[in-house]
């Protein structure tokens, strides 16, 4: 049974505890639930951190699962850094100090301007992840929940499979028969692609997925998903202004 461990710090900037604020929990619950319905489980394990010290005691003691899991950190972010309670700062060495190496464990970071290449390359070298994804700018918060809810149900449970006609065009499976068989994927990169070519949006704010592909003999490449779809996004952009 995969993990997905979910850490969310809080939103409002100025500490204010009391205050109503939006959450990623009922999100995750509902992945949950619908992937429950396909006879997929999936352990939630879900806590709040307010500074460095709650999240590196929560990733410390992720470490002690072996089975494979998703670790999704949720909170507003900079270039190279989270923020936590109060605008504390959460630096990308001290994430690396927290995260043991695990090449079972994949990372995504929902926060703003925080998964730059060079971050990605620097956070897979030292961590040996099995993957990180994130955004390389700004993001609005109720967009990116909605395509770090596709990744995260894409990569735990799969998705639709399309079908194309005799002319070469995707038509969705519903418009031929009443039932769908479901595509999975354990390849991180081809799950990002699947999101883009469902929901080009992930594309426009810049949701990335980074691996490291590991030739040996060769210094490891980086591979990004952005750069790798880019070419497909824009053809599914061009057939949707057809239509």
């Amino acid at each position: 049974m995969a993990q997905l461990v979910t850490l969310e710090s809080m939103w409002n900037r100025r500490g204010k505890l009391l205050q109503e604020e939006p959450s990623v929990l009922p999100y995750l619950k509902a992945i949950r639930q619908s992937l429950a319905w396909e006879g997929i489980r999936i352990n939630l394990v879900y806590r709040r951190f307010y500074t460095h010290y709650d999240l590196e005691m929560l990733l410390q003691e992720a470490r002690r699962h072996h089975s494979q899991q998703v670790c999704y950190i949720s909170s507003h972010g900079q270039r190279r850094k989270l923020t936590g309670l109060g605008d504390k700062v959460i630096r990308l060495d001290s994430l690396i100090d927290y995260c043991t190496p695990s090449p079972r464990t994949g990372y995504i970071f929902g926060a703003c301007d925080f998964l730059q290449p060079d971050t990605a390359r620097k956070f897979l070298l030292a961590t040996g992840a099995r993957f990180v994804a994130g955004y390389r700018k700004e993001i609005p918060w109720t967009e990116s929940m909605l395509v770090d809810s596709l990744f995260l149900s894409y990569l735990l449970g799969g998705t639709m499979k399309w079908v194309r006609t005799k002319h070469g065009e995707r038509v969705p499976p519903l418009r031929q028969t009443e039932n769908f068989e479901i595509m999975r994927s354990a390849s991180p990169q081809r799950v990002a692609g699947m999101l883009y070519r469902d929901f080009p949006l992930a594309h426009d704010i810049t949701f990335s997925c980074f691996t490291l592909d590991r030739k040996q003999g060769r210094k490891p490449a980086l591979v990004n998903s952005f750069e790798t779809y880019r070419r497909s996004v824009d053809r599914a952009r061009r057939l949707v202004r057809d239509l």
